[in-house]
């Protein structure tokens, strides 16, 4: 299995994976989720420290903010600290979850506010990784 295929199942299914970034001492543990080579430095290990990432997907009716969702999964939110943006909208979960369809609309938002849902029905927010 080649690095990219590698990258986009483990985000896809939420395992990690270890990571160090360029520097000689820089290594995570427990390993970061990157996102993958599609945003880079999201999720990422910096100076060993994990970036923010987009968490797992939810529905529009599990969690009308991100601030909410970055809780319920016991962290807390990255206010546009993915990509500049809070959270990533898709159009409906099978999107979402899709590893072939994993890039959605990377939207900028306050952490308490709400999301603008319009038509999409699935999203992902941008939460600290904390160790």
């Amino acid at each position: 299995m080649n690095r990219f295929l590698s990258i986009m199942t483990l985000v896809a299914v939420g395992l990690t994976t270890a990571c160090a970034d360029d520097g000689p001492a820089a290594v995570c543990e427990p390993a970061c989720a990157p996102y993958g080579p599609w945003l880079p430095g999201v999720g990422e290990c910096v100076a060993g420290n994990c970036t923010p990432t987009f968490m797992e997907c939810f529905e529009n009716t599990e969690f009308s903010t991100c601030q909410a969702q970055c809780e319920a999964v016991g962290s807390t939110c990255a206010e546009n600290g993915c990509a500049d943006g809070t959270y990533m909208i898709h159009s409906n979960l099978e999107d979402c979850t899709n590893p072939e369809m994993i890039i959605g609309g990377v939207i900028s938002r306050r952490c308490d506010e709400g999301i603008d849902w319009q038509v999409n029905t699935a999203a992902r927010c941008c939460c600290e990784q904390d160790p």
